[in-house]
């Protein structure tokens, strides 16, 4: 069990303005009565990734903000709430207090937490399956369904450390790799209904055709994301037959990528290049002749994406029929005409926006929540059993505490200046 830490109760800030402005501040310690059906938890192993960016950028739009804001009791200019966030991390939380049937003081929580040593208030409803909890306080409920679930970690799960560490940096995002490539782009469209990228809410229509793979090239721009890496293998492990045709990594890593395609059987259906060989990927695809192209964007850098497209104009692939989805965002800070740029590359090149959990609540609806976790559940630790095939560059960086360059904030520094490689993964003891 890891011990909550004993350093005096701090917070990480980030200016909404300008997202590279951010501080350290203390918090009072504060004695408060428990509300019911409530809960109090210290975060004690968080995770940083390019996601934690998005967190802040798109914080007011998709009410990231709302999910911990900056308690009142932070000095000034701080505790201005219109002006400081709190940009909240995937990890584990220690209960210190507890009236939650179920849930006991010393129990261990993964979820969404604030970038906070101090105890955190949730008020918990049980859900499906054992062990599942959702958040039902009022400032959250805008927050994207994902967001508010909570487990409790059985003692019999996930004991090491080390696994938990791989956890905070890949399992939510690995889930956005496995639904891509399990409903979105469903290996058996016809006999699992494919869901739209948006997923149901959206009421957008994503036919058994639009998720067909079969005669498709997918190409996978950003391939050493973290994302990335996960749709990739699950794309590996599909049926042959259900396709796609080939798959193009664009990447600034293609060795170690094109190591795993190999180790998978996949020589001679995919091809790994980096993004200053987008000349040779065009070539490649048109052997192969495919109805259709796929191309993926997971965080490419600046203009690849344009370029591409372009390649594809003078290409004898213009008549291929191209579908272009966007994943995730560069590792930087965006300022607001570079936001706005991307909204209008958005439109102008017909780009789809993908949402992991609008296609996970749309998946929970149609198979229930118990089939649906449990499956995900199972394909995750046996991703995390062959994490060494699947990743074999990647390497934990390990951190202390809030403060400090060694801490969350000397975390939050490297992410907004793009200063953090492919093969790193962020992790902090608190």
């Amino acid at each position: 069990m890891i011990s909550p830490a004993t350093n005096p109760e701090m917070v990480h800030v980030v200016s909404k303005a300008d997202n590279r402005q951010h501080a350290v501040v203390k918090l009072p310690c504060l004695d408060h009565s428990l509300p019911s059906s409530s809960l109090r938890a210290r975060p004690v192993l968080l995770g940083l990734t390019s996601n934690n960016l998005s967190y802040a950028r798109g914080g007011d739009l998709l009410h990231w903000w709302k999910t911990y804001p900056v308690p009142p009791t932070a000095p000034a200019p701080y505790n201005d709430q219109s002006s400081w966030g709190i940009v909240p991390a995937w990890g584990y939380a220690i209960v210190t207090e507890s009236n939650v049937p179920g849930i006991i003081s010393g129990s261990l929580i993964w979820g969404y937490w604030p970038t906070s040593t101090s105890p955190t208030l949730l008020c918990l409803e049980r859900s499906n399956p054992e062990g599942h909890w959702v958040e039902v306080s009022n400032h959250r409920q805008q927050l994207m369904p994902i967001y508010n679930r909570y487990e409790r970690v059985f003692p019999d799960e996930e004991k090491d450390l080390d696994g938990r560490a791989w956890s905070t940096v890949f399992r939510g995002v690995w889930v956005a790799g496995y639904l891509l490539s399990e409903y979105v782009f469903s290996p058996d469209p016809r006999a699992r209904e494919p869901v739209h990228p948006l997923g149901a809410v959206s009421k957008l229509p994503w036919s058994a055709d639009d998720a067909d793979l079969l005669n498709a090239v997918v190409m996978v721009l950003g391939a050493s994301t973290k994302v990335a890496r996960s749709f990739s293998w699950c794309l590996f492990d599909r049926p042959r037959e259900s396709g796609p045709l080939g798959l193009v990594q664009v990447t600034s890593s293609p060795g170690v990528l094109q190591e795993v395609v190999d180790k998978k059987g996949w020589e001679g259906l995919s091809k790994t290049v980096a993004y200053t060989e987008i000349d040779q990927a065009t070539e490649w695809i048109e052997g192969l002749q495919p109805a259709k192209l796929v191309i993926v964007d997971c965080g490419a850098r600046d203009n690849v994406l344009s370029q591409i497209c372009q390649r594809l104009q003078e290409s004898a692939l213009l008549s291929c029929k191209t579908v272009i989805m966007q994943v995730g965002s560069q590792q930087k800070v965006y300022t607001a005409d570079e936001v706005q740029a991307a909204r209008a590359a958005m439109a102008s090149l017909g780009k789809i926006q993908y949402n992991t959990s609008g296609i996970q609540d749309t998946v929970i609806d149609r198979e229930g929540a118990a089939t649906y976790f449990g499956e995900v559940s199972r394909r995750w630790k046996e991703w995390l059993a062959h994490r060494a095939s699947a990743i074999p560059d990647m390497r934990l960086v390990y951190g202390q505490g809030i403060a400090g360059d060694n801490g969350i904030y000397g975390g939050w520094e490297s992410l907004s200046n793009g200063a953090v490689r492919p093969e790193q993964g962020l992790v902090y003891v608190l």
